[in-house]
Order: structure tokens, then C-alpha cells, then sequence
């Protein structure tokens, strides 16, 4: 599966998610697999950022918004931890 489409998948999981919990869970589960299969978090990390910022509100309901406003939140966290531990990039 090429990075394009993991990120689609990624984001069909957090749509898919009801609380904070479960969109964490999701993305830490999303790093592994990106280190594993050796994608580059740093793009990973940006192409994802994008995508979520480019989804468009009126398609969302209250519920996914709030959950994909938080995995930019914490997406930039894990970011910021992988960037600060000097993992390969």
C-alpha cells in the first residue's frame, strides 16, 4: 500500500471514532505501522496534517469534527516527540 492510500485508511478510521481515546489510539497505532513499513514520518506526518486540514466542515458531523480537530492536536505532539527523540525521519 503506498502512502497515499494509508493515509486515506488512517482517516477513514478517525472519521469512524467517538472520542479522544480511540483518535490516539488510532494515530500511535499509524506511526508504528509507518516506521515499520518504512514510509517516512516526516511525510507521513505533513501528507496527514494536509489532509485533515483540507477536509471540508459541512461533510463532517459534530462529532467527527471534534475528533479530526483533535488528531491535528495530537498528531503534532507525536510529531514533535518523534522529531526530539531523533528518530530516522
Amino acid at each position: 500500500m503506498n502512502l497515499d492510500k494509508y493515509i486515506t485508511a488512517i482517516l477513514e478510521e478517525i472519521r469512524g471514532t467517538e472520542n479522544y481515546q480511540q483518535v490516539e489510539a488510532v494515530l500511535i497505532a499509524s506511526v508504528k505501522q509507518v516506521r515499520e513499513k518504512e514510509y517516512g514520518s516526516v511525510k507521513y506526518f505533513t501528507e496527514l496534517e494536509k489532509s485533515i486540514e483540507c477536509l471540508s466542515p459541512l461533510a463532517l458531523n459534530s462529532t467527527q469534527f471534534s475528533c479530526f480537530r483533535y488528531a491535528l492536536i495530537f498528531l503534532r505532539l507525536l510529531s514533535k516527540e518523534e522529531k526530539t527523540a531523533g528518530l530516522p525521519a
